[in-house]
């Protein structure tokens, strides 16, 4: 079965995507131009998607603030805030396992940092912790401008 995700604001207002899904699965993926309004219409399109296959409501809040911090991450720090760059986003969505992963433009940053625990004052490393609470399993690349997480059920 095929269906169509639209963006209903931001810049990509009106834009199609196609994806793949059944009753239980569903695989996309697309780009969005680096910015705030198109961080929240992705979010709410791949809530849309989550939605169509009923996955649990636990599930959808846990990947939908994930994704969500992944992407404004890619925006501000990978991206800097440069609308002209782009941010990636291929998921997998199903009954058993969800997997999402972002992708930015940017060059990175320092992976000797620890993103995961938040026990200094700065406000920086708070979605990458949050994102590792809510998530099964989180990788990052070794240049840092791309994560992928996942949620599984056993």
């Amino acid at each position: 079965m095929r269906g169509v995700i639209e963006f209903v604001d931001g810049e990509n207002a009106g834009a199609e995507h196609e994806m793949q899904f059944s009753r239980t699965c569903a695989g996309f993926c697309f780009a969005i131009p680096s910015s705030e309004s198109a961080v929240v219409s992705a979010v709410q399109a791949v809530r849309k998607a989550m939605e169509l296959i009923a996955l649990d409501e636990d599930w959808i809040f846990r990947v939908e603030l994930s994704l969500q911090e992944a992407l404004l991450n890619g925006h501000f720090h990978g991206n800097r805030g440069n609308s002209a760059r782009e941010i990636h986003v291929a998921c997998i969505l199903s009954l058993k396992k969800v997997e999402v992963h972002v992708e930015d433009d940017g060059v990175g940053y320092d992976l000797k940092q620890d993103f995961f625990v938040i026990d200094h004052p700065k406000p920086g490393g708070r979605g990458l912790y949050l994102i590792r609470q809510l998530m099964d399993s989180v990788t990052i690349s070794d240049s840092g401008s791309q994560i992928s997480m996942a949620l599984a059920k056993e």
